[in-house]
């Protein structure tokens, strides 16, 4: 049986026809909808009794609500139902309406939107000749999609505001905060914005209630799912849908009253000519199957069909995208589906998720598909919460072969490929690229509580430029909960990047309670804050991994624990900057060995605040090697191995990374190599360099931590006083507060090697307690140059005065010390009090002999009393200085003394 669909059709026709008839009586079916309720009837006729096709012309087919398949529409496994493009031609389903008319303005075009979203124009998306455009923002992006930011993308929070916890408490309110003066306005179209707000992991879409100008105070319709504050207390946030936003190539806005649409042309945009696309339809093709009574969806197939445009609406109260977008829904959505596939199709310029195999789902295949220009996430497998009933499982689901790339455009932690509470699937092949959060994500389940999502397989997929330094917490793969049988292996994944003010861009990233997973045979590089990053678990195995080149720690462990967290064996890890290893090792509560290290800088290995040798008699890496991998050319990503890197000594089995990623047609395979994508060059993080003098009057300090601070207590940006030009950072403390050390502000830079030079101006009222000083990450922290104020205005080292100075004047100090191969221990201090010498000190020392890195750069206020003082022009850089080892760059342990260097900890000395 074979029916047609066309868009010159009828639906009141036999569908018999591939094109109407020359009486223009019989022919195709018109719809989609058409060709699936001829099926019911020729099923009730009982004509259906064998395979079917649907054969669907070429053309638009519109759409401003989902087809719906029911129970009734399955086929069988002996008589499937496919809905499939007609040979060499493309079916197009378009849940969106075109606005035309346009009329030009100066360099604005505007044209009325057609009343399709009932009494409000509310859309948040607008396709111009298929190219999503940018909502008229401010302040304006740096680069498309707002990807590597930089500080001139956001606005920044002032600080926090407070509300009462119903118990005579005060918590950090999540529907208000304080913004810096001239930031935002009562602008004529604040009601058609909304403000993005970015927290850790996901973002707000809030919309304004209330904006008190008097004491710049933003108040919002809802909530966001976090006080603000929480991570930074400089949160950043933009307004977008702004019309007074409107200024450059690509923007747009529309009037929510009225459907006003105005848009400012791209080059070489002709808006005469233009394809100009609003969504309407928040879905465009549901499987409703009802698990819960044991129907489904059974055995139908859509091949060669494109989907694309669908509308996400913002409701009254704002949005807030908890985790992986995971309260959005998708363009293709099947319930209780069993045996279905969809295989060469288009999902594309979607207000959600592309497809999402969901409740009662198991047995289905997503194939050879583009999934792209995404509001959220690619792909969602399972649901947020446990299955009730075996029916309503979602088992043994293949995403495979699939390009899915370009989303987080509205949602930004929307992920690639997310499987929830499900078993058994396999997600293979894919090439996942350009989202502002991970890449894949599986499991659903915190702590160690009992999970459904296990046995798992994520392999041989190419997964790079994830997170793209928007969101944090970012995984490459990320892993969530107890999952035995889970198997993450063959994947290339690099170029994983998050906001580095904050935290986590990680290839391979185990959260909380994530245990009994295998990462195997994965060749992982570029990424901000480790290849391997394990939260808390327990029993995972990493094995037979590279690890290169990640911007902070290679391999990163947070929580201490009673049980066995992971076994890291037979793993190459080459870097050339960061540290090794990170966080927290210092219970041994794991095991190494059978591993090849090489810092490529030639800089002493630091093993969690151990040498190689306490590593060692630790029972660690008893059989590990500190060598050149010798890998073929690293420099450019190859990562071959040959036979005569140490690596084979030890068991490493060589990673052919040939077959990761797309296979097929070589045109398929080489699509991804379409994108060109400028080079990033990521930012200096180890300076510091702050004068206060553009931050706006009572802000936090920028590109800073401020913490503990209450409506009373805090640290503000002020002209009261300065050191230098009219600004600076004043510390107001009170009695009360939770810690002794709050408020505090803490800078976070990466700086590892050569000479640390760090100054800052100091003015403080009689009675201060304060300190400075510098640390490391690990766990605990190594402490570097500290320096303290007392109560009776002596400074002193370490706890010991080394002399006074007098309050109410500005007071320089200097702090000289080496870092990695320069550190010794000590540190130099120059006191300069205003108008007079300076007083030197040499080789002081470091608070933790063995510190050698800056990784916190903070001033503590340490009273219990009320206290006020300033702090101006801060700085921090490091200058190199050539040193290193005594021995060259490119010595290596040779593979045949690893026995002498496992015993002596020698090394031998070879040239390559």
């Amino acid at each position: 049986m074979t029916l047609y669909v066309a868009p010159d059709g009828n639906d009141a026709w036999s569908g018999t026809l591939d094109a109407p008839n020359a009486g223009n009586t019989d022919g195709p079916l018109a719809t989609l909808t058409g060709a699936r309720d001829t099926l019911r009837v020729l099923r009730g006729l009982g004509m259906l009794t064998g395979p079917a096709e649907v054969q669907i012309r070429g053309g638009e087919y519109p759409l401003t609500a989902p087809v719906d398949f029911a129970p009734q529409d399955s086929g069988t496994s002996a008589a499937p139902i496919t809905f499939m493009a007609y040979p060499n031609e493309k079916p197009v389903f378009v849940g969106g309406v075109r606005i035309t008319n346009w009329t030009q303005s100066g360099p604005i075009w505007t044209a009325q939107a057609p009343a399709a979203w009932g009494a409000s124009y509310d859309f948040m998306s607008l396709w111009v000749n298929g190219k999503r455009a940018i909502p008229a923002r401010t302040p304006n992006a740096t680069n498309e999609a707002g990807d590597y930011p930089t500080d001139n993308d956001f606005y920044f929070q002032a600080g926090q505001l407070f509300e009462d916890d119903g118990m005579g408490g005060q918590v950090p309110s999540a529907t208000r905060f304080q913004y810096r003066n001239g930031d935002l306005q009562n602008w004529a179209t604040l009601n058609d914005a909304h403000v993005v707000v970015f927290h850790a992991w996901a973002t707000s879409l809030l919309r304004v209630a209330n904006l008190d100008q008097a004491n710049h105070i933003v108040e919002f319709t809802g909530p966001a799912g976090w006080e603000f504050g929480r991570w930074r207390s400089d949160q950043w946030y933009y307004v977008e849908h702004l019309l007074e936003g409107l200024d450059q190539p690509g923007e747009w806005h529309v009037d929510r009253a009225n459907g006003l649409v105005s848009y400012m042309p791209r080059d070489g945009e002709d808006m005469t000519t233009a394809e100009v696309i609003a969504p309407v339809a928040s879905q465009l093709l549901r499987l409703q199957g009802n698990p819960a009574a044991g129907q489904f969806v059974s055995w139908l197939t859509f091949r060669g069909i494109a989907f694309k445009y669908t509308h996400l609406a913002l409701p009254a109260g704002g949005m807030t995208d908890g985790q992986a977008a995971s309260g959005t829904n998708a363009a293709i959505e099947a319930m209780g589906a069993r045996n279905c596939t969809i295989d060469r199709c288009e999902v594309m310029h979607t207000g959600g998720y592309g497809v999402w195999w969901r409740r009662g789902s198991q047995d289905n295949t997503l194939s050879h598909s583009e999934i792209y220009d995404l509001g959220a996430g690619g792909v969602r497998v399972g649901e947020t919460t446990t299955a009730p009933t075996a029916d309503d499982e979602v088992l043994r689901n293949v995403v495979d072969n699939n390009y899915i790339h370009d989303g987080g455009r509205i949602l930004r932690s929307g992920v690639g490929v997310w499987i929830g509470r499900s078993s058994y699937n396999t997600v293979s092949h894919n090439d996942i690229s350009d989202f502002r959060f991970t890449g894949v994500s599986a499991g659903w389940q915190w702590n160690y509580l009992a999970s459904s999502a296990h046995d798992n397989i994520v392999e041989y997929n190419h997964i790079y430029e994830c997170g793209k330094q928007q969101l944090n917490d970012v995984g490459g793969v990320y892993t969530l909960g107890v999952s035995p049988g889970t198997i993450v292996r063959n994947n290339r994944i690099h170029d994983i990047f998050s906001n580095p003010k904050l935290y986590g861009g990680w290839g391979l990233y185990t959260d909380e309670g994530s245990s009994d997973i295998t990462f195997e045979n994965n060749v992982v590089y570029n990424t901000e804050t480790g290849g391997f990053h394990q939260h808390y678990g327990q029993y995972n195995i990493v094995r037979n991994n590279i690890l290169a080149f990640s911007r902070n720690a290679q391999v990163m462990r947070t929580v201490a624990e009673p049980g066995l967290s992971f076994t890291f064996e037979r793993n190459i890890v080459y870097f050339n900057g960061g540290t090794l290893l990170g966080d927290e090792w210092s219970d041994d509560h794991f095991a190494f060995d059978y591993n090849v290290y090489w810092d490529a800088a030639g800089r002493p290995l630091d093993f969690g605040g151990r040498d190689w040798t306490q590593w060692r008699t630790a029972g660690m890496d008893l059989h590990s090697m500190i060598a050149n991998p010798l890998f073929a050319d690293p420099d450019t990503a190859d990562f071959d191995v040959g036979s005569g890197s140490p690596a084979i000594s030890l068991g490493f089995v060589p990673i052919d990374d040939s077959t990761v990623g797309l296979y097929g047609e070589q045109a398929w395979v080489d699509k991804p190599k379409d994108i060109v994508r400028d080079p990033f060059e990521p930012p200096d993080l180890s300076q510091i360099h702050e004068d206060f003098e553009t931050t706006a009057l009572d802000s936090v300090a920028l590109n800073a931590g401020t913490h503990g601070e209450t409506e009373t207590a805090r640290v503000r940006v002020t002209d009261e006083l300065a050191h230098a030009g009219v600004r600076s950072l004043k510390f107001v403390d009170e009695p009360g507060l939770p810690q002794t050390f709050y408020p505090y502000v803490d800078y976070t830079p990466i700086t590892t090697e050569g000479i640390a030079h760090g100054t800052f101006a100091l003015r403080f009222s009689p009675g201060t307690l304060m300190y400075h000083e510098w640390r490391d990450n690990h766990v605990p922290y190594r402490l570097g140059p500290n320096v303290w104020i007392d109560a009776a205005g002596n400074v002193k080292v370490n706890g010991v005065a080394i002399m006074s100075v007098p309050a109410d004047t500005w007071i320089v100090f200097e702090i000289t010390c080496g870092l990695g191969y320069d550190a010794d221990g000590t540190f130099d201090l120059d006191i300069t009090v205003e108008g007079q010498e300076a007083v030197h000190f040499d080789g002081l020392a470091c608070g933790t002999p063995d510190f050698n890195r800056i990784n916190w750069f903070g001033f503590v206020s340490d009273a219990t009393w009320a206290q006020t003082f300033y702090i101006d022009d801060i700085h921090l850089q490091a200058t190199t200085t050539g040193s290193g080892p005594s021995l060259p760059i490119g010595w290596e342990a040779s593979a045949a003394l690893s026995a002498i260097v496992c015993a002596i900890s020698v090394w031998r000395i070879v040239r390559h």
